[in-house]
């Protein structure tokens, strides 16, 4: 059992550079704190997330629901880029997410949830970041919900409720997937240009994509025809700008062939994940990007079995912090829909995001297509 300030000191130790090379031991003690204080969410989160299913399911059936507790890098990460925060005061330690087929359906579930008292404070005010209204400056869409969960202890935790549509879930994994196999970290605004400019442009590119009605159901003909459509009649430079700018990046930094490299060099070495599905509890996922290979975990939904998650997801988060090239990741196996659709980034699995880009590619100039309607309308005038 740890203290509050513990548990604030633990996470000001983490943020030392090097620790695990120079002091290994105090190193070890801060993340066996960080594991007690990341642990100490599992019943809040367990219950937002039936919570989250029982509010989606009657507006898509067809949902895709995720829990996860917080990586020790993002952790890291994440309070080196707010000085203030502090581990203890961290709002998405525990976080769950589910994934929706368009904004339409995203939004009336939005509405079930601020309706609950757990969304709401002692002034029927709830804690939300809108980022499709306002996106990240990264292209970064969603919409974030901050609720408030008992934990075993009847104390409250704050839990993340972070919802998306399928295609802006295409995108935000297709991103950590560059992250993960360049080494970049761009989910936290860090890495080359380039990139960075590639996945702005994209996000205007699906935004537009998303106002299509039914674009999900087009045939590749009628998508072009749709989007082209969509361009040639828009009078917002900014994107047709975007449009052009994506297609550069896609040339000039081989998106298509090397995402599609990255999916093909990672190697699954077990085949426990194809059975993973239909059974409740945590999977603790490590990829070697020296080896080039996923292994899996899975432990059972009880309270022993979360505890020896926990504990094992840990010593790898040590061992990984000494080592490069491996990633882990505790997930759960709960998810409605599959673990690779909830988590492709893991999987290398960009199979949605490439579609959409592959149809862009499809577009004619929509400079031109811009001009040719106007001087059609200029004609008829």
């Amino acid at each position: 059992m740890y203290s509050g300030k513990q548990v604030i000191k633990a996470g000001e130790t983490l943020l030392l550079s090097n620790l695990s090379d120079t002091d290994p031991d105090l190193f070890s003690r801060s993340m066996d704190i960080l594991s007690f204080w990341r642990f100490s969410f599992e019943d809040a989160l367990d219950t937002a997330f039936s919570i989250l299913v029982r509010e989606t399911l009657p507006h898509d059936s067809e949902a895709i629901f995720a829990k996860r507790l917080k990586r020790h890098p993002s952790i890291v990460s994440k309070l080196k880029r707010f000085d203030t925060m502090k581990l203890k005061n961290m709002q998405d330690i525990g976080g769950c997410r589910v994934i929706l087929k368009d904004e339409k359906k995203l939004r009336k579930v939005v509405r079930s949830l601020k309706l609950l008292p757990e969304f709401q404070n002692k002034n029927s005010k709830y804690k939300y970041k809108d980022y499709i209204k306002t996106p990240k400056k990264d292209g970064y869409r969603g919409y974030h919900l901050i609720g408030r969960f008992i934990d075993s202890e009847g104390k409250e935790k704050s839990i993340e409720i972070q919802l998306r549509t399928n295609i802006q879930h295409s995108w935000a994994t297709a991103l950590e997937i560059v992250d993960l196999f360049t080494g970049q970290a761009l989910k936290s605004s860090i890495g080359e240009d380039k990139w960075k400019d590639f996945f702005s442009a994209t996000s205007e590119q699906f935004e537009v994509i998303e106002r299509m009605p039914l674009y999900s159901g087009l045939s590749p003909q009628e998508f072009v025809s749709k989007f082209a459509k969509k361009l040639s009649s828009s009078n917002d430079i900014q994107l047709i700008y975007s449009h052009k700018l994506c297609l550069y990046y896609l040339k000039d930094l081989g998106v298509i062939e090397r995402l599609g490299a990255f999916a093909g060099s990672l190697k699954v070495i077990d085949n426990q994940l194809l059975e993973i599905d239909s059974k409740p509890g945590y999977i603790l996922l490590v990829i070697d990007f020296d080896e080039n290979n996923l292994t899996s975990t899975l432990f059972s939904d009880d309270l022993d079995g979360k505890r020896d998650a926990e504990k094992s997801y840990i010593e790898a988060e040590k061992y990984a912090a000494a080592e490069d090239g491996i990633v882990v990741a505790l997930v759960s196996s709960s998810n409605v829909g599959g673990i690779r659709d909830a988590y492709p980034n893991y999987f290398a699995d960009s199979t949605n995001f490439l579609k959409y880009l592959e149809l862009l590619t499809k577009i004619d100039n929509p400079i031109r297509l811009n001009m040719k309607r106007r001087m059609k309308f200029a004609g008829e005038r």
